[in-house]
């Protein structure tokens, strides 16, 4: 019966979001076409999302003439006129030497454009509307419009002012935080049977001796598969079809929900106890919130500014409310499915069969490919991405096993998705020097996870019938 229930609710709750997707589609998409006209319209439009202040940026626009013609000719006259923030910006018919140019009906032409002209002094945000006229010889008439937005990032060097203003809040926010924690001194992880965490280890410690070829017959490797599986292939999707940013957002969504309540249904028909996967909400809570929260800060601190100091930093125009809204929403979606399935359930899982070195090396292999994107495929590109990935999954593993909440590796995730995104300013660096610094912020997060937590010696109290906490394959 709980089954069926979630179940209905599953399929309510992407009802929902279906239902307010199809409704909010046209304003997800381009601009539709003008008012009357059938003629030509844009069939594609290639643009760079993001241009540098000073630098040239290529735009490839390709319409499609469906019966546009000329004094009864095959041929068509066509031009454009581009409008920036709303004001006229340039006007092919008046600006170039042979005023139009032609597509025959029934085809497609291709035009490309180069920009030069991003003159700024700071990073800005620009609409830039493009609109497709045909000339039939006589007079010019409106066929389609299309609406892009264009961000315009400027490189800096460490000594900007809004650099060191950014540092200088994420030192503050460091320090205070690691003041707070030297108050209030570390975390003492006790083995107790609120947390279940006894029961737990001496499961783990039976079924060690299992062959590590029982993996392949355990159900998590299948959710695994059907979570990865589907996954690439919204990615693949996304990069095959231009999807708009946010419908490519509610997609996101309405995948990551699937996943988990399809992972809840696991654990009921597991008859599992919840708190066994990490699902507890622990003794002395602001502490743990105070480690996830430094921790994250750290990282983000290494991984965001320290490498710039060397090269520099790309400054990015500050996000719009809306950007911020739905990148705190997806961070907090992402940051709770992935730490849910990744550490919750599989690395438990893999713990209770092969021992946690193991299971940690394993899970956070999952977790990168996971995480990567495969296309566009470039192999030197690939290793990178997927050794990052590999590094914050080792670092998120280890901070589960040892505080043995998935709260603070939800947080920790949720806080260093949340900086990465949203912060306005990223240090102009290659992918191995990035890799370099988390490897670096990945010692450092762990040096300081030793410090703040400490594991005591024997339980507080004693557990009469371990087997009442056992939940067997």
């Amino acid at each position: 019966m709980k089954n069926i229930s979630l179940i209905l609710i599953f399929f309510v709750s992407m009802s929902l979001v279906t239902l307010f997707v199809l409704m909010n589609y046209p304003n997800l998409t381009s601009s539709p076409n003008a008012e009357g006209a059938s003629g030509a319209y844009f069939k594609q439009v290639k643009y760079p999302a993001t241009a540098y202040e000073g630098e040239n940026s290529v735009w490839n626009l390709t319409i499609y003439n469906k019966n546009c013609t000329t004094n009864g000719e095959g041929k068509a006259s066509f031009f454009f006129k581009f409008h920036l923030d709303g004001d006229l910006w340039w006007n092919e018919y008046n600006s170039t030497d042979y005023e139009t140019w032609h597509c025959s009906r029934g085809s497609s032409v291709t035009r490309l454009y180069q920009i030069s002209t991003w003159d700024t002094m700071k990073p800005v945000n620009h609409k830039l509307k493009i609109e497709l006229y045909w000339y039939d010889g006589n007079a010019s008439q409106l066929q389609d419009v299309v609406s892009l937005p264009v961000s315009i990032v400027v490189h800096t060097e460490l000594g900007n002012l809004m650099i060191s203003s950014y540092m200088a809040v994420y030192l503050v926010a460091i320090f205070l935080l690691g003041f707070y924690m030297l108050i209030e001194g570390p975390i003492e992880i006790s083995f107790t049977p609120q947390n279940n965490t006894v029961a737990f280890y001496q499961q783990s410690t039976r079924m060690r001796v299992s062959p590590l070829l029982k993996v392949c017959k355990q159900r998590f490797l299948y959710f695994y598969l059907f979570v990865f599986t589907s996954w690439q292939m919204v990615k693949t999707l996304f990069y095959v079809f231009p999807f708009p940013e946010q419908l490519r957002l509610f997609v996101c969504l309405i995948a990551q929900i699937a996943y988990i309540i399809l992972l809840v249904l696991l654990m009921r028909k597991d008859s599992s106890n919840f708190g066994g996967y990490g699902y507890l909400w622990p003794e002395e809570t602001r502490k743990y919130i105070a480690i996830s929260l430094l921790l994250a800060a750290l990282y983000s601190f290494v991984t965001i500014f320290i490498p710039g100091i060397f090269t520099g930093y790309d400054v990015f125009p500050p996000p719009s409310f809306t950007e911020v809204f739905l990148g705190i929403l997806l961070a907090l979606v992402a940051s709770f499915t992935s730490e849910t399935i990744f550490r919750g359930y599989i690395q438990n899982k893999l713990t209770k069969l092969s021992g946690f070195p193991l299971a940690l090396f394993t899970t956070s292999v999952m977790f990168a490919l996971y995480e990567l994107t495969l296309l566009p495929f470039n192999l030197f590109h690939f290793l990178c991405e997927i050794l990052s990935f590999l590094v914050v999954g080792i670092f998120l593993g280890i901070l589960f096993y040892r505080t043995k909440t998935l709260l603070c590796p939800i947080i920790f995730y949720f806080t260093i998705l949340i900086l990465k995104h949203l912060m306005p300013i990223r240090a102009t660096t290659s992918e191995y020097a990035a890799l370099l610094f988390n490897l670096v912020a990945l010692i450092l997060s762990l040096l300081l996870l030793s410090i703040l937590t400490v594991k005591e010696a024997r339980a507080r109290g004693t557990l009469s019938n371990p087997s009442d906490f056992l939940t067997e394959e």
